[in-house]
């Protein structure tokens, strides 16, 4: 009787920890998988964002090579080897990944209408909408399938932790206007002629919130990480004229690189305008990150020594 007993706890033992390396196993493999996912979204907005060389069926080429590569995450993700525990958690992530690789498809397809010279505004209203089923994604994706995998590994005693980041780099990207402005740089549209009589912006100041910390451009800024994590840019209009869709970027590097841009729609001159540019992708913590803050130049603009800010910010979890 002792030996059969025996043999029971110690099969009993084995299976336990082989399921435990299974779950583990998972883990590595979903880190991976969003690994994969987030550098099509860097890739993906940085092509929609920047202009480069090439027509807009170039551009339409590179979103359709994001497609497969989305496409691929979600076929990895279905076929990912897992215990029945994790069943639910794995087909939230399945989901979340089919919107983003469906979603991309759209955005391709309307492209070279919303690069074009003919329907360009329906084209543009589209991609925008295809855009909140991207967001859509982030809901599910955080609030489905991260709670769904925390509760079966917290069941398990097993303690491992998933990325929060975020496939949205920001907001900008559901409102059409902002969309336009931000595919005109690609289509060649904000080439217009310069008002007579000075031209310029200057950048003022930046503040993390919702912290309220004013960042400073010598020593070190401390940042705490938070879903609520923005910057304000505070941008002055020191030209004759009003100038309308000036671009406010926000590039971190150091470590996981985190690209943000928003549109202030118009300042008056002399005037002073205030952005909110949220911070969706969490920034890397426990180093020093490089931040910097850009205003695009306006039309005529010939000085642009105050139109960059660097500034280095530790971020840390809040």
């Amino acid at each position: 009787m002792l030996v059969v007993i025996l043999l029971v706890v110690g099969i009993n033992g084995c299976l336990s920890s082989r399921k435990d390396r299974q779950f583990r196993d998972y883990a590595a493999e979903v880190r991976a998988l969003v690994r994969a996912d987030q550098d099509v979204s860097n890739r993906l907005f940085q092509t929609l964002s920047k202009p480069g060389p090439g027509d807009a069926l170039d551009v339409q080429t590179q979103v359709n090579a994001e497609r497969v590569d989305a496409e691929q995450v979600v076929q990895r993700a279905r076929s990912t080897d897992h215990p029945g525990d994790l069943n639910a958690a794995n087909g939230w992530l399945v989901t979340a990944f089919q919107f983003r690789s469906d979603a991309i498809a759209r955005i391709a397809d309307r492209l070279p209408t919303a690069l074009g010279d003919k329907g360009r505004r329906p084209a543009i209203e589209s991609i925008a909408g295809q855009m909140q089923a991207l967001l859509a994604s982030d809901v599910i994706y955080l609030q489905r399938a991260i709670p769904e995998l925390t509760k079966a590994f917290d069941k398990r005693n097993i303690e491992e932790k998933f990325a929060t980041d975020r496939f949205m780099p920001d907001l900008g990207w559901l409102d059409a206007d902002t969309v336009q402005t931000r595919l005109d740089k690609i289509a060649g549209a904000t080439s217009k002629p310069a008002t007579p009589g000075l031209h310029g912006t200057s950048l003022d100041s930046v503040t993390a919130q919702p912290s309220g910390t004013v960042l400073s451009e010598s020593g070190v800024n401390r940042v705490t990480v938070s879903d609520q994590l923005s910057f304000d840019v505070s941008v002055t209009n020191g030209g004759d004229s009003e100038e309308t869709d000036v671009g406010v970027s926000i590039s971190i590097s150091g470590g996981k690189k985190v690209n943000v841009d928003q549109t202030i729609p118009r300042i008056a001159a002399g005037q002073s305008q205030t952005v909110s540019i949220p911070v969706t992708q969490a920034p890397e913590t426990g180093a020093v990150s490089t931040v910097t803050v850009a205003t695009a130049p306006v039309p005529g603009e010939t000085n642009k020594d105050n139109n960059k800010a660097t500034y280095q910010v530790a971020f840390a979890q809040g």
